[in-house]
């Protein structure tokens, strides 16, 4: 939920407020209505955590009273992180940037209004990453000894939550059938898939994409059965519950640690890197 909203009009409003409710012609708000002015009207969204805020906005249906309320307010705000996702066709995410950083990529944004769309292509795009492998390698050092069924789970999970930032999960894959038993996850995914954050078994099924599901599974599958390390840069199109398609991009490894007969037991981690781009036919600013 967002903590503030800028209007068209440039004025700002505390998310939920009855005012921003009466100024749409409702007579009560709510997330569902605020999201619709964002992607509809060209409202802004702003969640402001400690050190960290967070935009949310279409650049194509923005008015110019709106982009300036919302330049000046980040202004106000000194000099926190900033993370900008806007809405072109997909929802997109950069990376936490400085504010004079921020700035200048929502400055490009509206400019342009919109990004140049490119060539319809698969939502799902990987490859190998020489880069991923080499953060791998960096931290394997910290990783293998706490993937030792002995060693205490509060010792495994704070040293993958350090190492990670919480991004990684350890498999157990029957390589026969495919059945997959999650053994342990970190803290640091979106809490986006019930599936992964509240249960202790699962086969992806409840993710609601159903060929980014096939494809995770299939991932992990063959790093399984070819005993090999899966390391690759990820820019895929995920269509998720309540959010709609949002491209994600990020570094990811597999790796197979352990094998007890038909089981083979596996860490996946991964990074955010906004600066991966596998879809040359859309124009890209890494700030």
């Amino acid at each position: 939920m967002a903590n503030w909203i800028i209007d068209d009009f440039g004025e700002v409003f505390k998310s939920g407020s009855i005012q921003l409710a009466r100024s749409l012609g409702y007579t009560a708000g709510g997330k569902a209505v605020e999201n619709y002015a964002v992607e509809n009207i060209g409202h802004v969204a702003i969640a402001e955590r400690p050190g960290t805020i967070h935009v949310r906005c279409r650049p194509a249906v923005m008015a110019d009273k709106a982009i300036a309320s919302l330049l000046y307010w980040l202004l106000d705000r000194g000099n926190p992180q900033i993370v900008v996702s806007w809405l072109d066709k997909v929802w997109n995410m950069e990376r936490a940037m400085s504010c004079r950083v921020a700035l200048t990529f929502l400055s490009h944004l509206m400019d342009n209004r919109t990004l140049r769309p490119g060539a319809r292509g698969p939502k799902l795009l990987a490859r190998k990453s020489v880069g991923a492998e080499s953060k791998w390698l960096q931290t394997a050092h910290a990783a293998m000894p706490v993937l030792d069924e002995k060693c205490p789970t509060d010792t495994r999970r704070n040293v993958l939550d350090h190492t990670y930032h919480g991004r990684w999960s350890v498999v157990d894959m029957q390589v026969a059938t495919g059945a997959m038993k999650l053994v342990d996850h970190g803290r640091g995914y979106p809490p986006l898939v019930p599936s992964v954050n509240e249960q202790q078994s699962f086969d992806f099924a409840d993710l609601s994409d159903t060929k980014y599901k096939d494809w995770i599974e299939e991932n992990f599958r063959e790093a399984a059965k070819t005993t090999s390390s899966k390391f690759d840069d990820v820019d895929s199109i995920i269509s998720w519950p309540r959010i709609g398609d949002m491209r994600t991009r990020y570094w990811r490894a597999i790796v197979p640690v352990q094998h007890n007969g038909d089981s083979c037991r596996l860490l996946s981690v991964s990074g955010c890197d906004s600066s991966i781009d596998l879809r040359p036919d859309l124009v890209q600013v890494n700030g």
